[in-house]
């Protein structure tokens, strides 16, 4: 269809030229309108609103000659009836596209962990601080300047290695002269006793003579001299580790008395741990301990002393654990978990204590079957903090119970499970 051309003289200098065409295409029965370029102004997708645009056009054009209104309105109406077309395409491409939210089933995600037929056991847990079995502090008995030294933090040593060496010239010193006077004082003591006879010796009289001769006294010297000359050499009483904040270089001046570090044994430690008076009854000496380090390794260790007294302000007792320190992974210092087993209780399953929910009144837990939940009440037989057992007929070792982000769930409704890790 083609509508011809008109003349505006008055407002076009040259000729103004509308072409409207008409393209049908079979396949989604689409209709645009072109332009003099021609280039398309917009895609209409109904008929009937195309039909309205070409009948309006052929109105105003006739009549467009010298009426400056008819072009106003021209222009105007073809803008309005383009932004008609624009909105309700827009709007009905969209509802074609947008998805049927009533017929989506939205399912939850739920935990669940497999019950086993383990038995369950009762801890008294408890927290204490690792002390090491053996340890001194490094303390000089004499003065003097070091000659040699192997403190260092973390230093192994073995029983009678020389940890420190002073210089010995000065002792040495000391010793012979000691020995000097010891010999001057026993000398005086032989001819006083000489002078006296046999008589004076066989009457006691030889313990007075070696006061007043200054043996004795001498004799006690020489002794301490050569007593602080083996000081010189301070050597480990035990095999250990050197625990020392400080270095002690070569030619330093110590002081008798300094401390110089530590010497520490930890190839076996002890935990003190306070208990309960409620729970210290059910320990003896000699039970087997659990201790948990920071780092979540376990170690096995005995008890060896129960106090015999409870802290009236606490309400505890103290007990003792020894244990072997393998690897020495356990330090001084250090906070450790010990647990004790008291007794155990067997029954049918073993479950996570998160699978109990409570529903008026009564306690239940989610089963799961294929991916549908089905609950079931329960009484259960005993638990502890983690774990509970229970005897029910249509629950057996193997099944699927539910763990978390159960709380909202029902009977029967479909689930998407998660297994548990942690369990």
């Amino acid at each position: 269809m083609k509508i011809d051309s008109v003349e505006n003289e008055r407002f076009f200098p040259t000729k103004l030229k509308i072409l409207v065409g008409i393209d049908a295409f079979l396949g989604n029965n689409r209709f645009s309108i072109y332009g003099p370029q021609p280039r398309p102004f917009y895609l209409v997708k109904s008929r009937a609103l195309f039909n309205k645009v070409v009948k309006l056009t052929m109105k105003f054009l006739p009549n467009a000659k010298g009426e400056t209104e008819a072009i106003g309105i021209k222009i105007w109406l073809m803008v309005f009836l383009i932004g008609i077309s624009t909105s309700a395409c827009i709007s009905e491409r969209d509802t074609e596209n947008r998805p049927n939210y009533d017929s989506i089933e939205i399912l939850p995600e739920v935990v669940f962990s497999v019950v086993d037929d383990q038995p369950l056991d009762f801890y008294i847990e408890s927290r204490g601080v690792v002390e090491a079995i053996q340890k001194i502090q490094i303390t000089p008995r004499i003065s003097g300047f070091v000659e040699a030294s192997i403190i260092t933090d973390g230093f192994k040593v073995n029983k009678g290695e020389v940890l420190v060496q002073f210089n010995e010239q000065e002792w040495e010193l000391q010793k012979d002269e000691a020995y000097n006077k010891y010999l001057k004082a026993k000398t005086d003591f032989d001819i006083e006793m000489q002078l006296r006879g046999e008589e004076a010796a066989q009457n006691g009289e030889g313990a007075g003579f070696r006061i007043t001769t200054g043996l004795a006294d001498t004799e006690l010297a020489y002794e301490r001299a050569k007593l602080n000359l083996s000081y010189a050499a301070l050597k480990a009483p035990f095999s250990g580790i050197i625990s020392a904040k400080k270095v002690l270089s070569v030619g330093a001046y110590i002081s008798a008395g300094q401390e110089l570090g530590s010497l520490i044994n930890i190839e076996k430690v002890r935990v003190r741990f306070d208990v309960l008076e409620s729970e210290i009854t059910s320990l003896s000496a000699g039970v087997p301990i659990e201790l948990i380090d920071p780092s979540g390794q376990s170690h096995s260790g005995e008890v060896i002393a129960i106090s015999p007294e409870i802290d009236q302000n606490t309400k505890t007792g103290q007990i003792i654990a020894e244990v072997v320190n393998t690897g020495e992974k356990l330090k001084p210092g250090m906070t450790v978990e010990g647990r004790v087993l008291v007794r155990s209780e067997s029954s049918k399953v073993r479950m996570p204590r998160e699978a109990l929910l409570e529903r008026d009144g009564r306690t239940l837990v989610f089963k799961l079957n294929n991916t549908e939940v089905e609950w079931i009440y329960v009484s259960p037989v005993d638990m502890t903090t983690e774990w509970v057992i229970i005897d029910h007929p249509e629950i057996n070792p193997g099944d699927t119970i539910a763990v978390d982000k159960h709380f909202s769930i029902s009977h029967q409704q479909s689930v998407i499970p998660l297994i548990s890790k942690s369990h």
